[in-house]
């Protein structure tokens, strides 16, 4: 696509239209990026405006999981013991440990925070333990949570909605669903869009998203970012493959920034109004963020994905997306 047609296309966005896959693929074949980046930011700022999120995440660990998905060091096929099985989740001192860290976020700026179980899916007692927990943090800190609990069942669900006031509900799809095997064989991608479904339709607010830089093709990352777009989620989290020595990816080698940049603006053109937040691989980025953000993102993950970041990694963080005149949702 020329200057013309990308304006053209862009300007029909913003009346409306909803990209099919032929336009995104025509989209990332240009050699005019500065096109598309441009008018991916466009797209963003009239339909999100100025303002910009940021989140952190807490991981809770609850030790390897069953699942042999390939990026995680926390899968079955992980030949590195990352984390040793913690028991702890609504144990009184390591709750209010976890209530004084996001007291800190919450005065430096930080809305909102995301409760990793670190597993694919819940058993009930597990999500038990992690409603305890949720309740517990939100008694003692005035800050939004977001449940990332991975697959839950609809009655599960339903437990979460009525036994806590989380209105938040976080699954990645991870890929498209055409190279999802590549990645994991135990999990069902399907479940995987049945869960964000329900959870859509029981009154949460949804956050997915997936990684690039798996092996995937960039009409792989179209196919994701249409899925996304069908289940309606209201928050999109990109993260960068970060390989972990030990499991079956590491020695991926790492996408170049072009390639980076143009996934954040095709996934803005094909979902002008949700969130799209820079996730886990932040850090590598780095050198290209300030571009990156005038690609259509509006949303990050601050801190390291660390929930008790140093103070000056947050406000340095403020301070770059400041200066690219986003306003900072405090």
């Amino acid at each position: 696509m020329n200057f013309a047609q990308i304006k053209e296309l862009k300007d029909k966005i913003l009346g409306g239209y909803q990209i099919t896959k032929e336009d995104a693929l025509k989209l990332v074949s240009t050699e005019n990026l500065e096109a598309l980046y441009y008018s991916a930011n466009q797209i963003r700022a009239k339909f999100c405006g100025e303002y910009f999120e940021m989140w952190s995440v807490y991981h809770q660990n609850l030790g390897r999981c069953e699942n042999d998905c390939t990026f995680c060091p926390m899968s079955n096929v992980t030949k590195v013991d990352y984390y040793a099985t913690c028991d702890e989740t609504c144990n009184i001192e390591t709750v209010e440990k976890q209530a004084e860290s996001m007291r800190i976020l919450r005065a430096q700026g930080v809305r909102k925070v995301e409760i990793d179980s670190t597993h694919s899916s819940l058993n009930d007692e597990n999500l038990s333990k992690m409603i305890c927990m949720l309740n517990a943090i939100k008694n003692k800190v005035d800050i939004e949570l977001c449940a990332s609990f991975g697959i839950l069942s609809r009655e599960q669900l339903i437990r979460l909605k009525n036994e806590t006031n989380i209105n938040y509900y976080h699954c990645n799809i991870e890929t498209s669903e055409s190279f999802y095997h590549n990645v994991c064989t135990t999990i069902k991608p399907e479940d995987k869009y049945e869960t964000l479904k329900t959870a859509k339709s029981l009154g949460f607010y949804t956050c997915s998203g997936g990684i690039i830089g798996l092996g995937e093709s960039m009409e792989d990352r179209i196919d994701m970012a249409l899925k996304l777009r069908s289940l309606n989620v209201d928050a999109i989290s990109l993260n960068i493959m970060l390989p972990f020595p030990g499991t079956p990816l590491e020695k991926q080698a790492r996408l170049s920034n072009q390639e980076i940049l143009t996934t954040f603006a095709i996934f803005r053109f094909i979902n002008p109004k949700a969130k799209l937040r820079f996730a886990r691989g932040r850090s590598m980025i780095k050198i290209i963020e300030k571009e990156a953000l005038k690609t259509g993102m509006n949303s990050s993950i601050v801190g390291e994905l660390l929930v008790n970041a140093k103070g000056a990694d947050i406000r340095n963080d403020i301070q770059l997306f400041e200066s690219e005149g986003f306003i900072i949702r405090k």
